[in-house]
Protein backbone atom coordinates (compact mmCIF):
# COMPACT_ATOMS: atom_id res chain seq x y z
CA UNK A 1 0.00 0.00 0.00
CA UNK A 2 1.85 3.33 -1.20
CA UNK A 3 1.54 6.08 1.74
CA UNK A 4 -0.90 8.41 0.19
CA UNK A 5 -3.21 5.70 0.56
CA UNK A 6 -1.92 4.69 3.69
CA UNK A 7 -2.48 8.10 5.30
CA UNK A 8 -6.39 8.61 3.42
CA UNK A 9 -7.67 4.70 4.73
CA UNK A 10 -5.70 4.30 8.00
CA UNK A 11 -7.99 6.96 10.14
CA UNK A 12 -10.63 6.37 8.82
CA UNK A 13 -11.10 2.46 9.23
CA UNK A 14 -9.40 3.43 12.90
CA UNK A 15 -11.71 5.95 13.62
CA UNK A 16 -14.60 3.88 12.54
CA UNK A 17 -13.15 0.30 14.74
CA UNK A 18 -12.37 2.44 17.38
CA UNK A 19 -16.18 3.80 17.70
CA UNK A 20 -17.74 0.27 17.78
CA UNK A 21 -15.30 -1.22 20.01
CA UNK A 22 -16.64 2.26 22.23
CA UNK A 23 -20.17 0.74 21.75
CA UNK A 24 -19.25 -2.78 22.29
CA UNK A 25 -16.92 -2.16 25.21
CA UNK A 26 -19.00 -2.79 28.82
CA UNK A 27 -20.70 0.21 30.26
CA UNK A 28 -18.86 -0.20 33.40
CA UNK A 29 -15.78 0.61 32.33
CA UNK A 30 -16.53 3.53 30.23
CA UNK A 31 -13.45 6.08 32.09
CA UNK A 32 -11.08 3.33 30.93
CA UNK A 33 -12.35 2.81 27.36
CA UNK A 34 -12.49 6.56 26.26
CA UNK A 35 -9.00 6.93 27.98
CA UNK A 36 -7.87 3.87 25.79
CA UNK A 37 -9.43 5.03 22.60
CA UNK A 38 -8.69 9.18 23.45
CA UNK A 39 -4.81 7.98 23.50
CA UNK A 40 -4.88 5.61 20.75
CA UNK A 41 -6.70 8.01 18.21
CA UNK A 42 -3.93 10.57 19.64
CA UNK A 43 -1.46 8.02 18.69
CA UNK A 44 -2.62 7.03 15.01
CA UNK A 45 -2.98 11.12 14.50
CA UNK A 46 0.32 11.96 15.62
CA UNK A 47 2.25 9.18 13.21
CA UNK A 48 0.56 10.17 10.75
CA UNK A 49 2.01 13.44 11.16
CA UNK A 50 5.65 12.34 11.74
CA UNK A 51 4.94 10.20 8.12
CA UNK A 52 4.04 13.21 6.74
CA UNK A 53 6.22 15.58 7.87
CA UNK A 54 9.14 13.08 6.87
CA UNK A 55 7.78 13.74 3.43
CA UNK A 56 9.14 17.27 3.48
CA UNK A 57 12.56 16.15 4.32
CA UNK A 58 14.36 15.95 0.78
CA UNK A 59 17.02 13.62 2.24
CA UNK A 60 14.65 10.94 3.80
CA UNK A 61 11.84 10.93 0.99
CA UNK A 62 13.98 12.40 -2.03
CA UNK A 63 11.78 14.38 -3.32
CA UNK A 64 12.34 17.94 -4.19
CA UNK A 65 9.78 19.75 -3.74
CA UNK A 66 10.31 23.04 -4.35
CA UNK A 67 11.51 21.84 -8.04
CA UNK A 68 7.69 20.18 -8.65
CA UNK A 69 6.50 22.02 -11.78
CA UNK A 70 2.60 23.03 -12.44
CA UNK A 71 1.29 19.50 -12.89
CA UNK A 72 3.72 17.68 -12.01
CA UNK A 73 2.46 15.00 -9.04
CA UNK A 74 4.72 12.90 -6.83
CA UNK A 75 3.89 9.62 -4.59
CA UNK A 76 1.41 8.78 -6.98
CA UNK A 77 0.32 5.00 -6.99
CA UNK A 78 0.79 2.66 -9.82
CA UNK A 79 -2.25 2.47 -11.86
CA UNK A 80 -0.13 1.46 -15.26
CA UNK A 81 -2.10 -2.23 -15.15
CA UNK A 82 -5.48 -0.22 -14.74
CA UNK A 83 -5.44 -2.13 -11.13
CA UNK A 84 -7.06 0.87 -9.85
CA UNK A 85 -10.17 0.76 -10.96
CA UNK A 86 -12.87 1.37 -8.40
CA UNK A 87 -16.10 1.17 -10.28
CA UNK A 88 -14.95 0.23 -13.74
CA UNK A 89 -18.18 0.17 -15.88
CA UNK A 90 -18.27 4.64 -14.68
CA UNK A 91 -14.15 4.75 -14.92
CA UNK A 92 -13.76 5.57 -11.24
CA UNK A 93 -10.33 5.17 -9.86
CA UNK A 94 -8.43 5.39 -7.18
CA UNK A 95 -6.07 7.60 -8.18
CA UNK A 96 -3.54 9.47 -5.81
CA UNK A 97 -0.86 11.70 -5.91
CA UNK A 98 0.30 15.22 -4.40
CA UNK A 99 1.85 18.01 -5.23
CA UNK A 100 3.19 21.95 -4.18
CA UNK A 101 -0.42 22.94 -3.88
CA UNK A 102 -1.57 20.01 -1.87
CA UNK A 103 1.34 18.73 0.07
CA UNK A 104 1.65 22.27 2.56
CA UNK A 105 -2.51 21.08 2.80
CA UNK A 106 -2.15 17.73 4.22
CA UNK A 107 0.81 18.52 6.58
CA UNK A 108 -1.52 21.28 7.97
CA UNK A 109 -4.18 18.67 8.32
CA UNK A 110 -1.65 16.48 9.86
CA UNK A 111 -0.56 18.86 12.19
CA UNK A 112 -4.10 19.61 13.23
CA UNK A 113 -6.03 17.08 14.39
CA UNK A 114 -3.44 15.57 17.19
CA UNK A 115 -3.06 19.15 18.28
CA UNK A 116 -7.26 19.63 18.39
CA UNK A 117 -7.33 16.35 20.62
CA UNK A 118 -4.80 17.77 22.86
CA UNK A 119 -6.66 21.03 23.57
CA UNK A 120 -9.93 19.02 23.69
CA UNK A 121 -8.33 16.36 25.64
CA UNK A 122 -10.91 15.64 28.00
CA UNK A 123 -14.41 16.01 26.27
CA UNK A 124 -17.19 14.05 27.48
CA UNK A 125 -17.80 10.51 25.89
CA UNK A 126 -13.83 11.18 24.59
CA UNK A 127 -14.01 7.51 22.64
CA UNK A 128 -16.54 9.19 20.16
CA UNK A 129 -15.14 12.20 20.32
CA UNK A 130 -11.50 11.41 19.17
CA UNK A 131 -12.87 8.62 16.78
CA UNK A 132 -14.77 11.04 14.77
CA UNK A 133 -11.55 13.58 14.74
CA UNK A 134 -9.76 10.65 13.34
CA UNK A 135 -12.27 9.87 10.57
CA UNK A 136 -12.61 13.55 9.78
CA UNK A 137 -8.89 13.61 9.28
CA UNK A 138 -8.71 10.50 6.87
CA UNK A 139 -11.66 12.45 4.79
CA UNK A 140 -9.40 16.11 4.34
CA UNK A 141 -6.93 14.03 3.70
CA UNK A 142 -8.56 11.80 0.49
CA UNK A 143 -9.68 15.41 -0.50
CA UNK A 144 -6.33 17.07 -0.69
CA UNK A 145 -4.81 13.61 -2.33
CA UNK A 146 -7.43 12.73 -4.63
CA UNK A 147 -6.72 13.01 -8.79
CA UNK A 148 -10.23 11.60 -9.59
CA UNK A 149 -13.32 13.41 -9.22
CA UNK A 150 -15.17 11.32 -8.13
CA UNK A 151 -13.60 10.35 -5.30
CA UNK A 152 -12.60 13.69 -4.82
CA UNK A 153 -16.36 14.46 -4.34
CA UNK A 154 -17.16 11.01 -2.00
CA UNK A 155 -13.96 12.77 0.70
CA UNK A 156 -15.72 15.94 0.21
CA UNK A 157 -18.92 15.22 1.26
CA UNK A 158 -17.47 12.69 3.64
CA UNK A 159 -16.16 15.21 5.58
CA UNK A 160 -19.97 16.71 6.78
CA UNK A 161 -20.58 13.96 8.50
CA UNK A 162 -17.96 14.02 11.40
CA UNK A 163 -18.00 17.42 11.74
CA UNK A 164 -21.97 17.29 11.47
CA UNK A 165 -21.98 15.27 14.03
CA UNK A 166 -19.17 17.30 15.92
CA UNK A 167 -21.48 19.84 16.50
CA UNK A 168 -24.69 18.46 17.30
CA UNK A 169 -23.37 16.30 20.02
CA UNK A 170 -21.14 18.32 21.47
CA UNK A 171 -21.94 22.06 20.67
CA UNK A 172 -23.64 24.80 22.28
CA UNK A 173 -27.30 25.58 23.42
CA UNK A 174 -28.41 25.98 19.63
CA UNK A 175 -26.12 22.62 18.59
CA UNK A 176 -28.93 21.08 16.81
CA UNK A 177 -29.89 24.38 14.18
CA UNK A 178 -26.01 25.38 13.80
CA UNK A 179 -25.60 21.79 12.78
CA UNK A 180 -28.72 21.34 10.27
CA UNK A 181 -27.47 24.77 8.89
CA UNK A 182 -23.89 23.66 8.20
CA UNK A 183 -25.39 20.41 6.65
CA UNK A 184 -27.99 22.32 4.40
CA UNK A 185 -25.43 25.41 3.19
CA UNK A 186 -22.59 22.87 2.20
CA UNK A 187 -24.73 20.02 1.39
CA UNK A 188 -26.63 22.10 -0.99
CA UNK A 189 -23.48 23.90 -3.19
CA UNK A 190 -21.74 20.60 -3.48
CA UNK A 191 -24.92 19.39 -5.15
CA UNK A 192 -23.78 21.95 -7.69
CA UNK A 193 -20.49 21.45 -7.98
CA UNK A 194 -21.66 17.90 -8.37
CA UNK A 195 -23.42 18.91 -11.46
CA UNK A 196 -20.54 20.79 -12.84
CA UNK A 197 -18.03 17.60 -11.97
CA UNK A 198 -20.93 15.59 -14.39
CA UNK A 199 -20.61 17.79 -17.25
CA UNK A 200 -17.01 18.19 -17.00
CA UNK A 201 -17.15 13.93 -16.98
CA UNK A 202 -19.74 13.95 -19.84
CA UNK A 203 -17.25 15.83 -21.81
CA UNK A 204 -13.87 13.46 -21.75
CA UNK A 205 -13.05 11.01 -24.27
CA UNK A 206 -12.60 7.50 -23.93
CA UNK A 207 -9.75 6.17 -22.96
CA UNK A 208 -8.27 2.37 -23.22
CA UNK A 209 -8.14 1.39 -19.95
CA UNK A 210 -9.27 4.46 -17.90
CA UNK A 211 -12.89 5.52 -19.35
CA UNK A 212 -15.78 3.50 -18.07
CA UNK A 213 -16.67 0.51 -19.76
CA UNK A 214 -20.23 1.41 -20.24
CA UNK A 215 -19.87 5.04 -20.53
CA UNK A 216 -16.78 5.77 -22.29
CA UNK A 217 -16.12 8.50 -20.12
CA UNK A 218 -13.53 8.91 -16.58
CA UNK A 219 -13.29 11.42 -13.99
CA UNK A 220 -9.71 11.68 -14.43
CA UNK A 221 -8.83 15.18 -13.30
CA UNK A 222 -4.92 15.45 -14.18
CA UNK A 223 -6.73 13.92 -17.75
CA UNK A 224 -9.35 17.02 -17.95
CA UNK A 225 -6.60 19.50 -17.11
CA UNK A 226 -4.10 18.57 -19.60
CA UNK A 227 -6.58 17.42 -22.66
CA UNK A 228 -7.06 19.88 -25.59
CA UNK A 229 -10.13 21.01 -26.47
CA UNK A 230 -11.63 20.30 -23.29
CA UNK A 231 -15.58 21.00 -23.11
CA UNK A 232 -15.16 23.17 -26.44
CA UNK A 233 -18.48 25.06 -26.10
CA UNK A 234 -17.62 28.42 -24.28
CA UNK A 235 -21.18 28.85 -22.98
CA UNK A 236 -21.21 25.70 -20.90
CA UNK A 237 -17.27 25.98 -19.91
CA UNK A 238 -18.59 29.26 -18.29
CA UNK A 239 -21.81 27.73 -16.64
CA UNK A 240 -19.58 24.74 -15.44
CA UNK A 241 -17.25 27.34 -14.03
CA UNK A 242 -19.93 29.06 -12.00
CA UNK A 243 -21.41 26.06 -10.87
CA UNK A 244 -17.95 25.02 -9.39
CA UNK A 245 -17.15 28.58 -7.98
CA UNK A 246 -20.68 28.38 -6.26
CA UNK A 247 -19.85 24.91 -4.55
CA UNK A 248 -16.69 26.63 -3.16
CA UNK A 249 -17.03 29.50 -2.89
CA UNK A 250 -19.84 28.39 0.01
CA UNK A 251 -17.20 26.24 1.56
CA UNK A 252 -14.72 28.85 2.10
CA UNK A 253 -17.37 30.68 2.62
CA UNK A 254 -17.79 33.75 0.86
CA UNK A 255 -20.28 36.36 0.51
CA UNK A 256 -23.15 35.78 0.07
CA UNK A 257 -22.59 31.75 1.11
CA UNK A 258 -21.70 32.72 4.44
CA UNK A 259 -24.21 33.06 6.89
CA UNK A 260 -23.85 29.31 8.13
CA UNK A 261 -20.35 30.04 9.53
CA UNK A 262 -20.70 32.10 12.23
CA UNK A 263 -23.65 29.68 14.39
CA UNK A 264 -21.16 26.67 13.34
CA UNK A 265 -18.19 28.60 14.81
CA UNK A 266 -20.16 29.66 17.79
CA UNK A 267 -22.28 26.25 18.75
CA UNK A 268 -19.02 23.68 17.61
CA UNK A 269 -16.43 22.41 20.52
CA UNK A 270 -13.18 23.91 20.61
CA UNK A 271 -11.40 21.05 18.11
CA UNK A 272 -14.52 21.29 15.82
CA UNK A 273 -14.00 24.99 15.39
CA UNK A 274 -10.13 24.16 15.40
CA UNK A 275 -10.85 22.17 11.88
CA UNK A 276 -13.42 24.00 10.54
CA UNK A 277 -11.75 27.40 10.50
CA UNK A 278 -8.07 25.43 10.06
CA UNK A 279 -8.98 22.74 7.26
CA UNK A 280 -12.27 22.83 6.33
CA UNK A 281 -12.62 26.37 4.80
CA UNK A 282 -9.56 26.11 2.93
CA UNK A 283 -11.20 23.29 1.01
CA UNK A 284 -13.13 25.36 -0.92
CA UNK A 285 -9.86 27.45 -2.11
CA UNK A 286 -8.31 24.50 -2.64
CA UNK A 287 -11.01 22.97 -4.85
CA UNK A 288 -11.15 26.33 -6.78
CA UNK A 289 -7.09 26.36 -7.45
CA UNK A 290 -6.97 22.57 -8.21
CA UNK A 291 -10.08 22.06 -10.37
CA UNK A 292 -12.00 25.47 -11.71
CA UNK A 293 -8.71 27.51 -12.45
CA UNK A 294 -6.57 24.92 -13.40
CA UNK A 295 -9.19 23.28 -15.98
CA UNK A 296 -11.22 26.75 -16.64
CA UNK A 297 -8.22 29.13 -17.49
CA UNK A 298 -9.81 31.22 -20.06
CA UNK A 299 -13.27 31.51 -18.16
CA UNK A 300 -11.07 32.40 -14.77
CA UNK A 301 -10.13 35.41 -16.85
CA UNK A 302 -13.39 36.24 -18.16
CA UNK A 303 -14.32 36.16 -14.51
CA UNK A 304 -11.84 37.96 -13.15
CA UNK A 305 -14.17 41.28 -12.18
CA UNK A 306 -16.66 38.17 -10.11
CA UNK A 307 -13.69 36.88 -8.26
CA UNK A 308 -12.78 40.84 -7.25
CA UNK A 309 -16.26 41.21 -6.24
CA UNK A 310 -16.50 38.53 -4.28
CA UNK A 311 -13.00 39.72 -2.26
CA UNK A 312 -13.89 43.05 -1.63
CA UNK A 313 -17.14 42.20 -0.67
CA UNK A 314 -16.13 39.22 1.97
CA UNK A 315 -12.91 40.77 3.04
CA UNK A 316 -14.69 44.33 3.87
CA UNK A 317 -18.03 42.98 5.04
CA UNK A 318 -16.36 40.69 6.98
CA UNK A 319 -14.22 43.33 8.81
CA UNK A 320 -16.82 45.71 9.49
CA UNK A 321 -19.43 43.24 10.90
CA UNK A 322 -16.80 42.15 13.33
CA UNK A 323 -16.52 45.82 14.71
CA UNK A 324 -19.84 45.62 16.22
CA UNK A 325 -19.63 41.42 17.65
CA UNK A 326 -19.66 40.85 21.13
CA UNK A 327 -19.17 37.05 20.80
CA UNK A 328 -15.73 36.58 20.75
CA UNK A 329 -16.52 33.39 18.55
CA UNK A 330 -18.93 35.18 16.83
CA UNK A 331 -15.53 37.46 15.84
CA UNK A 332 -13.29 35.15 15.01
CA UNK A 333 -15.83 33.73 12.37
CA UNK A 334 -16.59 36.77 10.80
CA UNK A 335 -12.56 37.68 10.91
CA UNK A 336 -12.46 33.83 8.78
CA UNK A 337 -14.99 35.31 6.43
CA UNK A 338 -12.66 38.65 5.79
CA UNK A 339 -9.41 36.66 5.33
CA UNK A 340 -10.76 33.85 2.41
CA UNK A 341 -12.01 37.87 0.48
CA UNK A 342 -8.05 37.70 0.48
CA UNK A 343 -7.46 34.49 -1.03
CA UNK A 344 -9.69 35.62 -4.20
CA UNK A 345 -8.14 38.60 -4.46
CA UNK A 346 -4.35 36.76 -4.75
CA UNK A 347 -6.59 34.42 -7.37
CA UNK A 348 -7.62 38.00 -9.11
CA UNK A 349 -4.32 39.17 -9.67
CA UNK A 350 -3.54 36.06 -12.15
CA UNK A 351 -0.01 37.01 -10.80
CA UNK A 352 2.66 34.21 -9.42
CA UNK A 353 3.08 36.34 -6.67
CA UNK A 354 -0.83 36.90 -6.20
CA UNK A 355 -1.78 33.32 -6.23
CA UNK A 356 1.42 32.21 -4.31
CA UNK A 357 0.22 34.59 -1.12
CA UNK A 358 -3.22 33.19 -1.73
CA UNK A 359 -2.09 29.91 -1.21
CA UNK A 360 0.12 30.82 1.45
CA UNK A 361 -2.87 32.55 3.46
CA UNK A 362 -4.52 29.53 2.94
CA UNK A 363 -1.79 28.12 5.29
CA UNK A 364 -1.04 30.88 7.34
CA UNK A 365 -4.63 31.09 8.07
CA UNK A 366 -4.56 27.50 8.50
CA UNK A 367 -1.94 27.99 11.47
CA UNK A 368 -3.63 30.97 13.38
CA UNK A 369 -7.51 30.70 12.98
CA UNK A 370 -7.18 27.34 15.23
CA UNK A 371 -4.88 29.07 17.85
CA UNK A 372 -7.70 32.00 18.09
CA UNK A 373 -10.40 29.18 18.27
CA UNK A 374 -8.23 27.40 20.94
CA UNK A 375 -8.40 30.71 23.08
CA UNK A 376 -12.06 31.22 22.75
CA UNK A 377 -12.54 27.70 23.71
CA UNK A 378 -10.44 27.65 26.75
CA UNK A 379 -12.34 31.23 27.84
CA UNK A 380 -15.48 29.24 27.41
CA UNK A 381 -14.17 26.47 29.38
CA UNK A 382 -12.50 29.02 32.10
CA UNK A 383 -14.96 31.96 32.39
CA UNK A 384 -18.42 30.16 30.61
CA UNK A 385 -19.06 33.24 28.72
CA UNK A 386 -17.88 34.07 25.06
CA UNK A 387 -18.76 38.16 25.53
CA UNK A 388 -16.20 40.30 25.06
CA UNK A 389 -15.80 42.85 27.98
CA UNK A 390 -17.77 40.76 30.45
CA UNK A 391 -14.15 39.68 31.75
CA UNK A 392 -11.19 42.46 32.05
CA UNK A 393 -7.84 41.67 33.14
CA UNK A 394 -7.53 37.85 32.60
CA UNK A 395 -3.53 38.36 32.58
CA UNK A 396 -4.02 38.55 36.81
CA UNK A 397 -5.25 34.85 36.73
CA UNK A 398 -4.93 33.29 33.19
CA UNK A 399 -1.71 34.63 32.38
CA UNK A 400 -1.10 32.26 29.31
CA UNK A 401 -4.06 32.18 28.21
CA UNK A 402 -3.89 35.89 27.61
CA UNK A 403 0.02 35.60 26.02
CA UNK A 404 -1.96 32.96 23.14
CA UNK A 405 -4.61 35.54 22.71
CA UNK A 406 -2.00 38.45 22.25
CA UNK A 407 -0.23 36.22 20.00
CA UNK A 408 -3.32 34.66 17.91
CA UNK A 409 -4.56 38.17 17.40
CA UNK A 410 -1.38 40.06 16.68
CA UNK A 411 -0.85 37.02 13.97
CA UNK A 412 -4.07 37.54 12.48
CA UNK A 413 -4.25 41.30 11.92
CA UNK A 414 -1.18 40.64 10.21
CA UNK A 415 1.74 41.57 12.46
CA UNK A 416 5.31 41.50 10.96
CA UNK A 417 7.50 38.13 11.13
CA UNK A 418 3.92 35.81 11.63
CA UNK A 419 2.69 33.96 9.00
CA UNK A 420 -0.17 35.83 8.25
CA UNK A 421 1.85 39.44 7.11
CA UNK A 422 3.86 37.00 4.56
CA UNK A 423 0.42 36.22 2.89
CA UNK A 424 -0.93 39.86 2.94
CA UNK A 425 2.00 41.23 1.79
CA UNK A 426 2.71 39.13 -1.62
CA UNK A 427 -1.23 39.41 -1.97
CA UNK A 428 -1.51 43.22 -1.77
CA UNK A 429 1.91 43.69 -3.96
CA UNK A 430 0.34 41.38 -6.61
CA UNK A 431 -2.78 43.12 -6.31
CA UNK A 432 -1.20 46.60 -7.22
CA UNK A 433 0.45 45.32 -10.21
CA UNK A 434 -2.65 43.73 -11.65
CA UNK A 435 -5.44 46.68 -10.26
CA UNK A 436 -3.03 50.19 -9.07
CA UNK A 437 -5.54 52.43 -6.55
CA UNK A 438 -7.92 49.75 -6.09
CA UNK A 439 -5.36 48.22 -3.55
CA UNK A 440 -6.37 50.89 -1.28
CA UNK A 441 -9.40 49.27 -0.22
CA UNK A 442 -8.49 46.15 0.88
CA UNK A 443 -5.11 47.63 2.80
CA UNK A 444 -7.44 50.42 4.16
CA UNK A 445 -9.58 47.25 5.58
CA UNK A 446 -6.79 45.86 7.46
CA UNK A 447 -6.88 48.79 9.18
CA UNK A 448 -10.00 47.55 10.64
CA UNK A 449 -8.78 44.32 11.26
CA UNK A 450 -6.34 46.10 13.60
CA UNK A 451 -8.96 48.14 15.14
CA UNK A 452 -11.32 45.32 16.11
CA UNK A 453 -8.26 43.18 17.55
CA UNK A 454 -6.76 45.79 19.94
CA UNK A 455 -10.21 46.27 20.56
CA UNK A 456 -11.37 43.20 22.23
CA UNK A 457 -8.01 42.08 23.47
CA UNK A 458 -8.03 45.47 25.27
CA UNK A 459 -11.45 45.12 26.73
CA UNK A 460 -10.84 41.27 27.45
CA UNK A 461 -7.01 41.04 28.65
CA UNK A 462 -6.30 44.72 30.31
CA UNK A 463 -9.06 47.71 31.55
CA UNK A 464 -9.68 46.05 35.06
CA UNK A 465 -9.34 48.93 36.94
CA UNK A 466 -7.23 47.06 39.32
CA UNK A 467 -3.39 45.90 39.36
CA UNK A 468 -3.78 43.38 41.39
CA UNK A 469 -7.52 41.51 40.64
CA UNK A 470 -9.31 41.33 37.66
CA UNK A 471 -13.04 41.61 36.77
CA UNK A 472 -14.69 38.35 36.47
CA UNK A 473 -17.77 37.84 34.75
CA UNK A 474 -21.00 36.88 36.50
CA UNK A 475 -21.21 33.41 34.83
CA UNK A 476 -18.07 32.43 37.32
CA UNK A 477 -20.48 32.39 40.38
CA UNK A 478 -18.42 32.56 42.86
CA UNK A 479 -15.81 30.06 40.83
CA UNK A 480 -12.51 30.79 41.37
CA UNK A 481 -10.44 31.61 38.37
CA UNK A 482 -7.75 29.43 36.81
CA UNK A 483 -5.30 29.10 34.09
CA UNK A 484 -5.89 26.43 31.30
CA UNK A 485 -4.52 23.40 31.49
CA UNK A 486 -1.07 21.79 30.06
CA UNK A 487 -2.70 20.11 27.11
CA UNK A 488 -4.64 23.79 26.02
CA UNK A 489 -1.04 25.55 26.61
CA UNK A 490 1.15 23.06 24.87
CA UNK A 491 -1.11 23.05 21.31
CA UNK A 492 -1.30 26.87 21.70
CA UNK A 493 2.38 26.65 22.29
CA UNK A 494 2.77 24.95 19.16
CA UNK A 495 0.72 27.33 17.04
CA UNK A 496 1.62 30.54 18.27
CA UNK A 497 5.30 28.92 17.64
CA UNK A 498 4.75 27.56 14.11
CA UNK A 499 2.82 31.04 13.09
CA UNK A 500 6.16 32.57 13.93
CA UNK A 501 8.77 30.25 12.21
CA UNK A 502 6.65 30.73 9.19
CA UNK A 503 6.44 34.50 9.45
CA UNK A 504 10.55 34.28 9.84
CA UNK A 505 11.15 31.45 7.37
CA UNK A 506 8.06 31.31 5.13
CA UNK A 507 10.41 30.02 2.41
CA UNK A 508 9.73 26.59 3.56
CA UNK A 509 6.45 26.19 1.69
CA UNK A 510 6.46 29.78 -0.15
CA UNK A 511 9.07 28.55 -2.36
CA UNK A 512 6.90 25.52 -3.87
CA UNK A 513 4.01 27.30 -4.12
CA UNK A 514 5.75 30.09 -5.57
CA UNK A 515 7.13 27.32 -8.24
CA UNK A 516 3.56 26.13 -8.50
CA UNK A 517 1.78 29.59 -8.86
CA UNK A 518 4.38 30.68 -11.78
CA UNK A 519 3.75 27.58 -13.34
CA UNK A 520 -0.08 27.67 -13.21
CA UNK A 521 0.21 31.19 -15.33
CA UNK A 522 2.79 30.71 -17.56
CA UNK A 523 1.02 27.02 -18.95
CA UNK A 524 -2.74 28.11 -17.99
CA UNK A 525 -3.17 32.17 -18.35
CA UNK A 526 -0.24 33.42 -20.25
CA UNK A 527 -1.72 32.10 -23.71
CA UNK A 528 -5.43 33.28 -22.46
CA UNK A 529 -3.92 36.74 -21.59
CA UNK A 530 -2.21 37.16 -24.92
CA UNK A 531 -4.91 36.06 -27.32
CA UNK A 532 -6.72 39.22 -25.24
CA UNK A 533 -3.92 41.59 -25.93
CA UNK A 534 -3.11 41.58 -22.01
CA UNK A 535 -0.18 41.85 -20.55
CA UNK A 536 0.24 40.31 -17.09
Amino acid sequence: MDILTAITVLPIIAGLLLMLFAREAPTSNNEAVNRAVRNLCFAISLLIFIGVSLLAIESFSSIDWSALAFGDYTLQNDCATGSCQLIGAIGVSWRVGIDALSFPMVWLTALLVPISMLVEWDAKKGAYFHSLLLLLEGALIGVFVSLDLFMFYVFWELTLIPMFFLILMWGGEDRKYAAMKFFIYTFTASILMLVGILLMYFHTPDISGISGTLTGHHFDMVLMASQSGFMQAEGLRAFTFLLLLVGFAAKMPSVPFHTWLPDAHVQAPTAGSMLLAGVMLKMGAYGLLRIAVSIFPDQTVAFVPLLVLLGMVSLVYGAWVCLGQTNLKSMVAYSSISHMGLIFLGIATLQPLGIAGAVFMMFAHGLISPLLFAVAGSFKHHYHTLEIGSMRGIAHHSPWLASHMMIGWMGSLGLPLMAGFVAEVCILLAFWMSFGWLTLLPALTLIITAAYYLQSMQRTIFESGDPHRAILPETMRGEQARDITWHENTGMILLGALAVIFGILPGIFLGMMSNWSSGLVAESFLAVLDALGVTP
